[in-house]
């Protein structure tokens, strides 16, 4: 099941990532730094599979298939995983679906859809994952992608912005309840990269506004996870960048 890199042995001793929808975009840039600071990085991918081996091949990491709709699938994956790597130290929930949805549009299967990738995955998953971190010889630490734009509540993205709006909520309660053995951290990446439906004058217009909110870019909110990781308080609180 796993493909390209090295995979953790009994002479490796690299503390263990996986970040989900690593395989491109502004998962990738969190692949890429995580990988520089020392982490062996898993990422897993549904459809990208092409870009997540290379990816992976590149950052001496592992790509794995996963499907963040079907919760059943986490328990096997959480157990092949300790199979595999041993180990698990950061868990990165960066997937996200972000499809244009205007009033009138929104289907029940969409709906569902984004919520389930966007918030019922992270917790699932990270309760599948929970006797891994907890046996890390840690501290571990789990980092929820928010969005720094998802108070505003667009009006062609609303299943999204309220997907995130929860995921931010996720985070904290998460913190609460994990707290002191897991750290929970929450980055809010403002304007960092177009979605690809996103009209491209009003991502230019918006990006031109002085005022801005989180990291504006793929490497700025990679270092912020990385940065978050880094942070020598063993104590579970959330990190709002």
């Amino acid at each position: 099941m796993a493909r390209n890199g090295r995979q953790a042995g009994p002479g490796d001793n690299r503390p263990v990532a996986l970040v989900t929808g690593g395989g491109r975009r502004i998962g990738a840039a969190i692949v890429h730094e995580l990988a520089r600071v020392g982490f062996l990085v898993v990422l897993t991918y549904r459809e990208s599979r092409e870009a997540a081996d290379a990816l992976a091949a590149r950052a001496a990491g592992v790509a794995l298939p996963l499907d963040l709709r079907r919760p059943d699938s986490f328990p096997p994956f959480a157990g092949h995983f300790r199979e595999t790597f041993g180990r698990l130290d950061l868990l990165v929930h960066n997937a996200a679906l972000f499809p244009r949805t205007p009033i009138g549009e929104v289907t029940v299967s969409v709906w569902d859809e984004v919520f389930a990738v966007n918030t019922r995955a992270p917790f699932l998953l990270t309760q599948a994952c929970l006797p891994l971190l907890l046996a890390s010889p840690g501290p571990p630490a789990i980092v929820f992608l928010g969005d720094a734009g998802a108070s505003r509540l667009w009006p062609s993205y609303i299943p999204y912005c309220l997907s995130k709006v929860a995921v931010e909520a996720e985070a904290k309660a998460l913190a609460k309840a994990l707290s002191p053995a897991v750290r929970v951290g929450l980055v809010r990446p403002g304007l960092a990269l177009r979605a690809e439906d996103f009209p491209e004058e009003r991502w230019d217009a918006l990006r031109a506004k002085r005022k801005r909110r989180g990291p504006d870019s793929p490497d700025k909110v990679a270092r912020a996870v990385a940065s978050f990781v880094k942070r020598a308080k063993a104590d579970s609180h959330i990190l709002k960048a």
